[in-house]
């Protein structure tokens, strides 16, 4: 398999993100506490293990691993908050939501590694 085709899945992430994040309007609050926090949780989580996915098959280990993937979300993670503040009618930037996406993206690059690491010894 190419390389590229390594990252698609992490790309068609990013772009999912994009749309839930900046071009979705904003719904009406769910009677969920912190839901929201939920989603942003859950969404980074996934864009942590597809981040990591790439880097873990072709070999990274240790802060190869994660430092790259982890810079990755948090650029994301400030950068979509920041965009929502600007650029969005019916959005705000809130560090919560950026707290919950970073700690998503940490336990999404844990269970990648954990993952292939589970692979490796079955094989």
């Amino acid at each position: 398999m190419p390389v590229s085709r390594y990252w698609l899945p992490a790309w068609l992430w990013w772009a999912l993100s994009v749309w839930l994040l900046l071009l979705k309007p904003a719904g009406t609050p769910s009677g969920i506490p912190y839901f929201d926090k939920i989603g942003h949780f859950c969404l980074f989580l996934l864009g942590g293990v597809l981040l990591a996915w790439p880097r873990l098959r072709l070999g990274a280990r240790g802060a190869a691993l994660w430092r790259p993937s982890l810079l990755l979300c948090l650029a994301w993670a400030v950068g979509s908050e920041l965009a929502q503040g600007w650029l969005t009618a019916t959005r705000s930037a809130e560090l919560g939501d950026a707290l919950a996406d970073m700690l998503g993206a940490a336990v999404g690059i844990m269970l990648a590694a954990c993952a292939i690491a589970w692979q490796q010894r079955r094989v």
